[in-house]
């Protein structure tokens, strides 16, 4: 009689922004896959992703080294080192107790570069397109490492240039009516979720509207918060907003992103990099919402121009004033037909059930012969609390 499977999942959040969302997604998957596992989860310190987890798991652990922080690693960059190489012999050790060693994103760097002791069960799931040197250097770590690689989109897995596998995110269907809309009496409603970060465009947008006076008429919704570190960029964010004669709202964070998507009438994700997939346009597509977006990244793999949104190139003021102009143009016939496409496009291409399906097919793996009870007390990060 086999053994129940071990498995260890790794992911550097506590959140609940769109790669977080997609974390508790296959962990879900796993435990589906396999309800008899064993099933711990590393978290660096607890949030309201611990919530979702502990349906799925079989213990939340939390350990915070091992990460790397742009903010920390311009402050202290020997701490950091440190923390790094504590963090790498950890995870040396604590990967032997199980089969399957999954680690969510690349900026987990001492996970992975201990999944090089393994020679079975490593999987690194890859949702970044950094700049070129931070890129290369990821990349020689994920060669190193020897992990099998999951990439989010086709445009990831071209920027790291490694063999892997490409599942793009899948969303849950919204709860909410998704209710097809365009009331001609009021301003049209475009709102941007997620992180607030440069290359997201948040103020991007704002300074193009800043331009404009009132020759373009939208009610602007911004919603998401900043890494610690970064409260200056909601600082010019405001005083930008105040200025724009335009109606700009910004709020912060929210776990309830369906209640802005029904507000919204179009959704913006006007990217200045490129977009390691874009998970708001596919939640935009599940409310029934056509896009706005920036050609770049996995947003290309996901939006298709005038059929299910608009697309404009990134960080050019007058293309995004072009799609912007197109939608505000449309008839309530036309939105509604591309809002039906979009919902459609959705349930054939992005939901949670055939994102999950999929990762369980690639994370999987027989237990090794090697595994025995008495390696369960490796199974304990010393650093670490549980739940």
């Amino acid at each position: 009689m086999s053994l129940p499977l071990n498995i260890i999942t790794i992911h550097q959040g506590a959140e609940l922004y769109g790669s977080d969302r997609s974390f508790v997604s296959a962990v879900r998957a796993l435990r589906e896959r396999h309800p008899d596992a064993q099933i711990d989860v590393v978290l660096p310190e607890p949030g309201p992703i611990v919530d979702l987890l502990q349906a799925y798991s079989t213990r939340i652990m939390f350990n915070g080294r091992g990460i790397v922080r742009k903010v920390e690693l311009k402050a202290r960059p020997w701490r950091m080192l440190r923390s790094m190489v504590t963090a790498w012999l950890e995870y040396r050790r604590v990967f032997r107790a199980y089969d399957i060693c999954y680690v969510n994103t690349v900026v987990c760097v001492s996970a992975i570069a201990a999944l090089r002791s393994r020679r079975t069960g490593a999987y690194v799931h890859v949702r970044e397109i950094p700049s070129p040197l931070p890129c290369h250097v990821f990349r020689t770590l994920l060669r190193w490492s020897r992990a099998r690689l999951i990439y989010n989109s086709a445009a990831t897995a071209a920027a790291f240039g490694l063999r892997g596998d490409v599942i793009h995110n899948g969303v849950d269907a919204l709860q909410r009516a998704h209710t097809i809309r365009r009331p001609e009496e009021r301003q049209t409603r475009v709102v941007i979720l997620g992180r607030v970060n440069p290359w997201k465009g948040q103020q991007f947008v704002l300074d193009v509207l800043n331009t404009l006076g009132r020759s373009i008429l939208v009610h602007v919704r911004i919603v998401g918060d900043v890494y610690p570190g970064y409260e200056s960029l909601l600082d010019t964010l405001g005083k930008t907003a105040a200025a724009c004669e335009q109606t700009v709202e910004i709020e912060g964070f929210t776990d309830d992103p369906g209640a802005h998507l029904e507000w919204a009438d179009f959704v913006l994700v006007p990217s200045i990099q490129p977009e390691p997939f874009g998970r708001v346009a596919i939640e935009s597509f599940a409310a029934g919402r056509p896009v706005i977006a920036a050609a770049t990244g996995g947003l290309q793999e996901i939006v298709t121009d005038d059929v299910t949104g608009f697309l404009f190139a990134p960080g050019n003021a007058e293309a995004f004033l072009h799609a912007l102009e197109r939608a505000l143009a449309m008839t309530h016939d036309k939105y509604a037909v591309m809002a039906t496409a979009a919902r459609e496009d959705y349930q054939r291409r992005f939901t949670v059930e055939s994102y999950m399906h999929a990762i369980a097919d690639v994370v999987s793996l027989v237990p090794p012969a090697w595994q025995t009870p008495a390696l369960a007390s490796a199974r304990s990060l010393p650093a670490g609390r549980s739940q």
